[in-house]
């Protein structure tokens, strides 16, 4: 149930093997197993441990099928060899995004045994996107980060690193004009030299700020190929998701806590964060990190027999639901043209299923002038009782005898 997405609590197994126990009679509803039994229960098994569970979406569990990724694996290999870029990891790229928030989230620190300590944040919550790129060799582009406001000034990106830019928007998230730029201005200077024959491949989700005709166009004059991932499954496709942004969101937490406890007086803002923000993007997207992910996501080396299978065990769940709902919409569904209603088909004894049977084909051998219609009148009277037989059969095959079948 863990591996499909539905596990069970602490509790919950306690619940299910105390149910157990009183079905086999070893215990009863007023003395329920303990966490004793349960303790003991775990120290036999070895191989199962209490895990914290990652959140994942239903839209994601539904998309991460087997078919889906293999799809796109498909369609990545005929990119990979149209262009020859199997050998060329300097040339594939992924290009994501990522939300960090001025009140951030606090770290565990040591504290007394049975404390619960605070933790002090700034409070206000302003949005700040990161648009990060790297490719399959390690090299990362510098971040470029998009500020929430109407101007963009130069006082946002404070303490920058080398090569770092940024802009604004309303909300702080980005944009088709904001990704445009950056893609344009920003990710052109960082990307090798590209032919007609030997192109850039940049591997990116699909939201609906990425993609523009504009940008499209402009992708072809530059020998830039854009490969959109499969929707909802960037958690196990996309390389930046994979093996660079959750380390980049711990790091930079941890700063953050530590730039509130040396400054105890001064909050966290969107004029600061920038600063902050680098040290964690410089450390996430590292060499290793960056090649580990291509790697992890089977991009480069381009191997997708080597995905883990266990990414679409929640999928199998749904897909499972949907063709049962299929083969019940298949069978309630009976065509006017092929059997007449009939009162409480389900009830008619085998016995008189038979004779009926038999009235057929005697009526077959006795056709009389208009053999035509009679052939058809009998043919859908076989096909009626022999619908009639199968569901008479499904409802009370444990009744019936091997003779009587």
């Amino acid at each position: 149930m863990a591996r499909v997405g539905y596990g069970y609590s602490r509790s919950e197994v306690i619940d299910i093997a105390t149910n157990y126990a009183i079905y086999k009679g070893l215990r009863d509803s007023e003395h329920p197993l303990s966490t004793k039994w349960y303790k003991n229960f775990m120290a036999r098994w070895p191989d199962l441990k209490i895990i914290k569970p990652r959140s994942l979406e239903m839209q994601r569990a539904k998309a991460t099928s087997e078919v889906n990724v293999q799809n796109y694996y498909s369609e990545l290999h005929k990119i990979l060899e149209k262009y020859n870029l199997f050998d060329k990891p300097e040339r594939i790229y992924n290009v994501d995004e990522k939300g960090i928030c001025t009140n951030h989230k606090s770290p565990y620190v040591i504290a007394a045994t049975g404390s619960t300590p605070p933790a002090i944040t700034s409070g206000d919550k302003h949005l700040v996107t990161v648009l990060g790129c790297g490719n399959a060799q390690g090299h990362s582009v510098p971040p470029f980060f998009v500020f929430p406001g109407n101007r963009m000034r130069q006082e946002l990106l404070e303490n920058k690193s080398t090569g770092a830019d940024g802009d604004v928007s309303e909300s702080g998230w980005s944009n088709t004009e904001i990704f445009s730029n950056y893609m344009e201005n920003h990710i052109l200077k960082y990307i090798p030299h590209r032919t007609s024959d030997i192109p850039v491949l940049i591997l990116f989700d699909g939201h609906k700020s990425h993609i523009s005709l504009e940008l499209i166009e402009w992708t072809r004059k530059e020998n830039i190929i854009l490969f959109v991932l499969p929707a909802h499954t960037s958690h196990i496709l996309q390389p930046m998701d994979v093996g660079c942004f959750g380390p980049f969101e711990r790091i930079f937490n941890n700063e953050c806590h530590k730039f509130m406890r040396q400054n105890c007086s001064q909050p966290i803002t969107r004029y600061n964060i920038c600063g902050l923000a680098l040290w964690g993007y410089l450390h996430a997207l590292s060499p290793s990190n960056l090649q580990s992910a291509f790697r992890k996501t089977r991009i480069y080396p381009y191997d997708p027999h080597m995905v883990d299978r266990s990414n679409f065990a929640p999928a199998q769940v749904f897909i499972q639901e949907d063709s049962a709902e299929e083969t019940c919409e298949t069978e309630d569904r009976e065509p006017v043209h092929e059997i007449e209603p009939v009162e409480k088909d389900i009830d008619v004894p085998v016995e008189e299923i038979e004779i009926n049977i038999n009235n057929v084909e005697e009526n077959e051998h006795a056709l009389t002038i208009n053999e035509t219609q009679e052939k058809k009148q009998c043919q859908r009277r076989k096909t009626l009782f022999l619908k009639i037989e199968r569901k008479t059969y499904l409802k009370t095959n444990q009744e019936l005898n091997k003779d009587a079948i």
